[in-house]
């Protein structure tokens, strides 16, 4: 732990102790929670948990003992992005070895038809070692909303909920790299399939944001060079 956050911890145990003494054990606890919910990020910058999460190319074999207990953290913190009318549309498909090999043999048969068996089987061997599975997916219905149907659907909430749940992609991204692991999202033409929709049991106004794949990695590629500065994004308006 650096000296600041050294600093920041130690403050922090003080400020409890004060506070255990001055006040009656109800006012305490929540205070002492408020206090813990700012200092969530002090060894961690966010801006560096941010800038520092990669797309996972290559991940061990074995998830973390605690896996599932960083999922439903990460998935907890992914349904707090941004969306317009609260609808909240996004789904998260939790896959187990059956399924996965269903998609992956549906990817290989998809990759076969358009590059050969070879191919299909080079990336029907890849996709299966990889050890964790998330489909996050995108359930649009406004049928009981006349405010919302009130509203040019297609381009707009359409649209809306798509980014929300893209949103929550990054948001379950962040939490499960800030939590030790990493992730790829996948968005290939697996995702648009029939018989995806089907392993999946998609209902009928549902369909794929993308495949996460989510592990320890097994190597961290280097922080890619942008090809814009920040001034260069910039546009600065009177």
């Amino acid at each position: 732990m650096n000296t600041a956050s050294s600093i920041i911890g130690r403050v922090s145990a003080l400020f409890s102790s004060v506070i255990s003494s001055l006040l009656p054990g109800t006012q305490s606890s929540l205070l002492l929670l408020r206090s813990s919910e700012t200092s969530v990020h002090d060894e961690r910058d966010f801006d560096t948990i941010l800038q520092t999460r990669r797309t996972i190319n290559s991940f061990k074999e074995d998830l973390p003992e605690n896996a599932d207990e960083i999922i439903d953290k990460a998935i907890r913190s992914a349904i707090y992005a941004p969306n317009h009318n609260r609808t909240e549309p996004w789904k998260f498909h939790l896959l187990g070895p059956k399924t996965i090999r269903k998609v992956c043999e549906l990817n290989a048969e998809i990759v076969s038809k358009k590059k050969g068996e070879k191919a299909g089987q080079r990336k029907l061997e890849r996709w299966l070692q990889m050890p964790g599975w998330i489909v996050v997916s995108c359930r649009t219905d406004y049928k009981d909303d006349k405010e919302i149907l009130s509203m040019d659907v297609e381009n707009s909430l359409s649209r809306e909920d798509y980014a929300a749940c893209c949103c929550a992609v990054q948001n379950l991204c962040l939490s499960i790299h800030n939590s030790g692991m990493g992730t790829k999202w996948g968005t290939g033409a697996v995702n648009f399939d029939e018989k995806f929709r089907e392993i999946l049991g998609f209902e009928e106004n549902e369909y794929s944001i993308g495949i996460l794949w989510f592990g320890t990695p097994a190597k961290i590629p280097e922080a890619p060079t942008k090809k814009k500065s920040v001034p260069d994004v910039i546009v600065r308006h009177d």
